[in-house]
């Protein structure tokens, strides 16, 4: 898999994410994917926005933040070749980079935003998004909006806590990424008993009911072992290897 080093693309990346994972392969892959500029992107919390690097300068301004701020785009920098790609071990970068075409920023989408209205700024001349088809004719401000998908949020349920009697369990993934199953000591750690379906586009869920006590688990998509950092609490067995946590009262 190509990918870019973990350093490199931090610098990359104006701004925070928030709870998307910037560190995951997902993330790198979701950057790396594109092929050039396009359509919003959604990555777990967050919306991947691109454009044409023929620009000087291209941002992005919201109407939920009153168009005050304008927000840069960044260059992605990919490999060269299939070869250069990251080392895990050492957690060095490719020696070899060069510039995609392509600009690109991230915004963590706010969960109070209910519409994603949004601008480009190409080199100081405001615009819609061309690369976005959808679109909006705003009474207040009397122009047109390019408006941006929404992520899917799951049900507020802290930590996996369940309102019933169990535990509702949440992955985030790509949408089609394949299977996803949940193990943990209440079945044995059985990567392959419980699997989770997928009820809206990139969100992945099982309902178990659970007696009361402290549940230790993990996440399989497509036979590899995932911890939830972002959503659930977690803490690490004998051996070293981390887990996650949910208590059920």
């Amino acid at each position: 898999m190509k990918a870019l080093g973990l350093s490199t693309l931090l610098l990359l990346i104006i701004g925070s994410l928030g709870a998307a994972d910037l560190e995951s392969y997902e993330f790198i892959d979701a950057l790396l994917s594109l092929g050039g500029p396009g359509e919003p992107k959604i990555f777990e919390d967050a919306v991947i926005f691109t454009a044409a690097d023929q620009y000087k300068t291209v941002g992005i301004a919201f109407l939920h933040e009153g168009f005050a701020k304008i927000h840069p785009f960044s260059k992605l920098f990919v490999p060269v070749s299939d070869t250069d790609e990251f080392n895990e071990k050492s957690k060095t970068p490719p020696e070899t980079l060069r510039d995609s075409g392509i600009l690109f920023f991230v915004y963590t989408v706010p969960p109070q935003v209910k519409s994603l209205e949004y601008r480009l700024v190409f080199d100081g001349l405001w615009s819609p998004d061309p690369y976005n088809p959808r679109r909006k004719f705003n009474v207040k401000t009397g122009i047109e909006h390019s408006v941006a998908p929404l992520p899917v949020r799951p049900p507020s349920v802290r930590n996996n806590e369940s309102p019933f009697d169990g535990v509702v369990f949440h992955y985030r993934g790509e949408s089609g990424g394949g299977r996803v199953t949940v193990a943990g000591d209440f079945n044995g750690w059985d990567p392959f008993m419980y699997e989770l379906k997928e009820t809206a586009p990139g969100l992945y869920s099982l309902a178990l009911p659970l007696p009361p006590g402290t549940w230790r688990y993990v996440y399989y998509r497509n036979g590899e072992r995932f911890v939830d950092y972002s959503a659930a609490a977690h803490e690490y067995r004998k051996d070293g290897s981390p887990v996650n946590v949910v208590i059920v009262k």
